[in-house]
This record gives structure tokens, sequence and C-alpha cells, in this order.
């Protein structure tokens, strides 16, 4: 919502709590919007509608919990939808070509699982442990609303081979989902993995070189 809805959206809580014979304090009010003004005007209203209607708890005013879970389903509902364009993608598009998602948890998540070529190759049977996985870890990122660094898009066997023969060359990634949204994750995301790897050859022939260099009197010994 916009700063000058705020009064609409006071109007709309207004009525929302009279329905339930309640007041709204400033308190409230501030509570409410802050939680709520991420959202656009017209989906608060009629989450607040479809709470009264609801026949589990619509018999008592609605929290922020409430009108969030109207809007947006529970973390465990956007878990399944998030594997569910995980899976239709590891059907459609494949391991070989590199992806953006709409939803930049998804590459959070799937960076965290290996890879996307490494989620591709898993044998069937493993997919409803894999899709389990998923879900726990992109319901923990929900619940605590956090978005972890990801990169602009995961990486298909065709530019990973490329990588690994020296070659810069990079390959367009299917845009999966909203198309206008997957960009910006792409535009938003960083090069830089949040891990950092280390190739163990590379490691081990540095802390070798080191030693050496200590022996010979190259290095200062370190202080006891």
């Amino acid at each position: 919502m916009l700063a000058d809805e705020r009064i609409k959206f006071a109007d709309l809580l207004t009525d929302a709590m009279a329905y339930y014979g309640k007041d709204v304090s400033d308190f409230m009010l501030s509570v409410f919007w802050d939680s709520l003004k991420r959202f656009e005007f017209a989906d608060v209203s009629r989450a607040f509608t479809l709470h009264a209607q609801n026949p589990d708890n619509g018999q008592w005013a609605p929290k922020v919990a409430d009108i969030v879970k109207m809007i947006e389903g529970s973390t465990q509902t956007q878990g399944m939808q998030a594997w569910a364009k995980v899976q239709a993608a590891i059907g459609s598009v494949g391991k070989m070509r590199s992806v953006a998602f709409d939803d930049p948890l998804i590459h959070a998540v799937i960076a965290e699982m290996g890879g996307w070529y490494a989620l591709c190759s898993s044998m069937a049977e493993d997919l409803p442990f894999k899709a389990r996985e998923f879900e726990k870890r992109y319901q923990g990122y929900r619940v605590r609303r956090e978005v972890p660094a990801f990169s602009p898009y995961l990486i298909g066997g065709h530019e990973a081979d490329n990588r690994l023969n020296g070659h810069k060359h990079r390959t367009a990634p299917v845009l999966i989902g909203d198309p206008q949204k997957a960009a910006l994750v792409m535009e938003k995301g960083v090069a830089q993995p949040a891990l950092r790897i280390t190739d163990t050859r590379h490691a081990v022939a540095g802390a070798v070189k080191q030693l050496s260099n200590r022996y010979r009197g190259d290095e200062p010994p370190e202080a006891a």
C-alpha cells in the first residue's frame, strides 16, 4: 500500500473491528499498518472479508497473522507451491540449461541442496525426499521472513562444462514463472555464493608450499 492509503486503511480496519465489537487504538493501527503495508490495499481488504467468512476462526477478531495467512497462505502451503514450480521446471527444462525462478528463496534453497544440476540429477525415487527437504528449508525462511543472499540464476550443465573448460561464455537462463519477477531476481542476485567453496587440491597445495617455505627459513616461525 502507498503512504497516502493509510487513512483508507484505518477506515477499513475500524469497520472490520467494529464488526467484532472492538475499537481500534493508535497502537493497533500502527501494528496492522506496519505489518500489512507491503501488500496491495485490494488484497488486504479482501483478506478481512475472507477472514470473516472463515468457518474455523472467523467468529473472532482477526490478528495480523490471520490477514497475512489469508493473503499469502500458510508457510507450508507456500513451500509446497514453490516445490511444484521447481518440479515442473525439472521435468520441462532439465539439468543442462540454466534457470532463473521468479522467487529468490527458490534459488537460495536449491543452492543449499547442492545446486540445480545436482537436484535435476536425483533419481526419481529420491525426489519425494528432496521435496520434503526443499519445503522444510523454504518454510523456515518464510517463518523467519528472511531472504538470504541468492545467485542471479541457477547454473545448468552446459554452463558448468564451459566454466570447467575455461570458457567464459554464459548461457541465457530459462525464466521460470513470472518473467518480470524472474528478471528482477537476476538483477538483484549476487555472483558470489553465500558459502566459500575451496578446491581441496588448491588448499592442500597451498599448505604444503607454506610448510616448505617455513622449513627453508623463508617464513618466520610462529610465536609459542
